[in-house]
């Protein structure tokens, strides 16, 4: 609640104090491990991560890896996002937002092919697709020279998302980081 409010002292100490409570409590590790993140704490949210999925009873670990996959690419970790990624896209592949971070990671790392495989599980779903998916796609596509798929992306994003970023971004031609 205290992270919610923007209250980091408080926040921090309840975090504290629920794992004094109960060492083995892997979603305070997971949560305040995600906290940690946001504040570029990226070590000590890495080793809270790795805790929770230690913890032999812990149901949560498709969750966690993909949080802790997200947290190593904030810390520009990308070879270790990559495997942390992969994991939990094998414990759950249908989740859509492993799939669009793995193919950001290996976007980011440069393999474009692989990384189109991850997203179009995403674009070829309506209903999982937006904006921000689309416009990965776009980028992709551009980087591997399809002009053709890079422009149907674009028609998509225009004729779904007028008003989004990522539309802009497309119509200036923005397609670097």
């Amino acid at each position: 609640i205290y992270d919610a409010l923007g209250n980091d002292g408080l926040a921090e100490e309840s975090f504290s104090t629920a794992l004094r409570q109960d060492a083995q409590d892997g979603s305070a590790m997971h949560n305040y491990a995600w906290f940690l993140c946001r504040r570029k704490q990226f070590e000590r949210a890495d080793d809270l991560f790795g805790q929770a999925l230690s913890l032999p009873r812990y149901r949560d670990a498709a969750q966690t890896l993909l949080v802790r996959g997200v947290c190593q690419s904030r810390a520009g970790r990308w070879d270790d996002a990559e495997k942390t990624l992969t994991r939990a896209y094998e414990l759950d592949a249908g989740n859509p937002a492993t799939a669009t971070n793995l193919s950001y990671t290996l976007y980011r790392r440069g393999e474009y092919e692989r990384a189109r495989f991850y997203i179009r599980r995403v674009n070829g779903s309506q209903e999982l697709s937006n904006a921000q998916t689309l416009w990965l796609a776009a980028r992709i596509e551009h980087r591997l020279g399809n002009v053709s798929g890079r422009d149907d992306l674009g028609n998509q994003l225009h004729s779904r998302y007028p008003s989004s970023r990522e539309a802009a971004a497309f119509e200036r031609k923005q397609f670097e980081d």
